[in-house]
């Protein structure tokens, strides 16, 4: 995996805490076909060079894949 660059966050996408985003995937709320996430600070989104960098699931919530170290995640719908 590459080191993720910040970028401004992008208008569309809804950015939610990190604590919020855990809820609504281990709820089923969101999976894996509704859309994906990328990480946040809160003021910044961070991505990768490669397509899949920095691209959350709620699948990986399920398997503790994720990096909680960052605050918020960006959501996108499908």
């Amino acid at each position: 995996m590459s080191i993720l660059r910040p970028q401004p966050i992008p208008k569309y996408g809804d950015l939610m805490t990190m604590k919020d985003f855990i809820h609504c995937c281990e709820t089923g709320a969101f999976i894996d076909y509704d859309g994906h996430g990328h990480y946040s600070d809160g003021t910044q989104e961070f991505v990768g060079e490669r397509f899949d960098d920095g691209r959350v699931k709620p699948s990986m919530v399920k398997k503790g894949l994720i990096n909680t170290s960052y605050s918020h995640i960006i959501w996108f719908n499908r």
